[in-house]
């Protein structure tokens, strides 16, 4: 987590008198800012073969799942801004018959996603992102066996840092009024080096259930009461 510098208090001149001035202190906003763009330079950090490797070592166990088979409906995104490539992730889920979807942005100002049928007709969309071209017949995200997420960072308890648009918090804000049902299974995926010891999280933060990095399957803690 980067370590912010306390504030530094200057003298200021103000006629014959003189005063401190005090730098405001960061807000938890600024911190989570700051995380982010932490988390996202180390991503970028990694040299391309380093990159592919931790990315193969990554989806494995994603395809172990017994939600990743033939017929069961799973979501991805195309990957993005240096994000752990899906690509390896997209061919096995062809291979076995996955029935795969992509979500794509629909309301920037509402943060809303609506995930559609994701073939090989793609194109350029909000952000720049890549997604399904047709955006025909959208299936509710409650209905999917497993969504692969993409995170910037996450922590132990699976508490999720996005990119701040809130489109995931949104789509899956089913998931904390449910009682028995817990809808589809939620995995991150990403690099190692994006879990962290906090990601300040909100009331309304993502909750994954699993997260998957080039070090296993890592199943995340609930948190205590």
């Amino acid at each position: 987590m980067p370590q912010l510098a306390p504030p530094v208090a200057q003298v200021g001149s103000n006629g014959p008198k003189r005063h401190m001035r005090v730098a405001p202190s960061p807000t938890p906003a600024d911190d989570k800012s700051l995380l982010r763009k932490a988390l996202r330079a180390k991503r970028r950090a990694l040299p391309a073969a380093l990159h592919a490797a931790r990315s193969a070592l990554a989806t494995r166990y994603i395809t172990r799942l017994p939600q990743f088979a033939s017929g069961r409906r799973v979501a991805l995104t195309l990957s993005f801004d240096r994000e752990i490539d899906t690509a390896a992730l997209i061919a096995a889920a062809r291979r076995r018959g996955v029935r795969l979807y992509s979500p794509v942005i629909v309301d920037k100002r509402h943060s809303r996603l609506r995930f559609y049928p994701l073939d090989q007709d793609i194109r350029r969309g909000t952000y720049g992102i890549l997604v399904p071209r047709r955006m025909q017949h959208p299936v509710s995200p409650r209905w999917f066996d497993l969504i692969v997420v993409p995170v910037v960072g996450v922590d132990a308890k699976g508490r999720r840092l996005g990119m701040g648009g809130g489109f995931y918090d949104t789509a899956m804000a089913f998931r904390r009024q449910r009682q028995s049902w817990r809808g589809p299974r939620l995995v991150g995926f990403a690099f190692d080096c994006q879990r962290t010891a906090s990601v300040y999280a909100e009331a309304w933060d993502l909750k994954l259930d699993d997260l998957a990095t080039e070090s296993g399957l890592h199943h995340c803690r609930e948190e205590t009461r």
